[in-house]
């Protein structure tokens, strides 16, 4: 579907838009127990009949009061803006920003006008939002990973994730290729929406590690030094590093063990691995060659770490 056709659709007004325009009240088709003791849960049977994916534009002219997913949710907002409360935490999002929203979360969302599109991409499986973060807490980067486990990323909260989309046009694209997909009824329109997921996922997980770097080289000196470990840690010493920063060795080394639950030397043996890891799946370097990029001096050293961590050797990994 081209960007035009897309457009014209999601601008469309439905009956039910009309009555709420008429009225300001919200129309509820789903007949949710409002007001009722407990939050309603939106009924996933509504939504999920053809696939593990679904997507509807929210209904204009209207607000939409506190509710819960059984499933987990992007909004993305398409054009205009919107107002959200996610466990009462106020949030504004504007044309381009998107937020994931794990199951169980409160949302409610205030008035939105003709001109704020928002669209709603429902994914029935748990796994999605703890891929991504598993992605990011496995990363090779020292900082994304400390951050990550720190949950002190400023785009993560306790239940969501929020994105800006405005500079990234494969993201936008995959969104929005999703969103025009899902209004085609073609016979394998759940494959192609799970592909253009997995893609997005793998886009989104890349936004956050970049954000959690951008972050880092303005912020504590605690971050500076993790940045400082990963762009050197192939010939670097403690000795080095404290010297660096103008610590005494013995404090920096215990300041890093409290920071991260990881010795000076088990941060190095664990860059290196997850940069010689890289090197075997994605180059025809040999273990040697490796080896010595990693900063070990033989191949030796690369076979103990890799059975001191792995219970395996490279060779082994590289088969994989």
């Amino acid at each position: 579907m081209d960007n035009q056709k897309l457009d014209r659709l999601l601008r469309r007004i439905d009956g039910v838009e009309k009555l709420q325009r008429e009225t300001g009240e919200n129309v509820n088709t789903l007949h949710l127990k409002y007001g009722d003791s407990g939050i309603p849960i939106m009924p996933s049977e509504d939504f999920f009949k053809g696939g593990n994916i679904f997507v509807n534009r929210s209904r204009r002219f209207s607000y939409t009061p506190a509710h819960r997913h059984s499933f987990i949710e992007f909004n993305y907002m398409y054009s205009g803006h919107c107002t959200q409360y996610i466990n009462d935490e106020k949030i504004v999002l504007r044309t381009g920003d998107m937020i994931l929203l794990d199951k169980g979360v409160v949302q409610k969302i205030d008035y939105i006008g003709e001109d704020d599109i928002l669209v709603n991409i429902g994914v029935q499986d748990d796994s999605i939002l703890d891929n991504i973060l598993r992605n990011l807490t496995d990363s090779d980067n020292l900082v994304t990973r400390f951050m990550m486990n720190a949950s002190s990323v400023d785009a993560v909260h306790n239940s969501f994730i929020l994105f800006s989309l405005h500079s990234n046009w494969v993201a936008t694209n995959l969104v929005q290729t999703m969103i025009g997909n899902f209004f085609i009824k073609e016979r394998d329109r759940n494959r192609i929406l799970n592909l253009l997921l997995s893609a997005l996922l793998v886009e989104l997980a890349n936004m956050i590690e970049l954000r959690t770097n951008q972050m880092a080289s303005n912020s504590s000196q605690e971050l500076a030094i993790l940045q400082y470990i990963d762009a050197n840690y192939p010939t670097l010493t403690l000795r080095e590093l404290a010297k660096h920063f103008g610590y005494n060795r013995n404090y920096l080394g215990n300041k890093l063990k409290k920071m991260t639950k990881s010795t000076f030397q088990e941060l190095i043996d664990k860059k290196r691995l997850d940069e010689s890891r890289i090197l075997l799946s994605d180059t025809n370097y040999s273990i040697e060659e490796i080896a010595q990029r990693v900063g070990f001096k033989s191949t030796t050293s690369l076979y103990k770490l890799y059975r001191a961590y792995l219970n395996s050797t490279p060779n082994q990994i590289r088969q994989r």
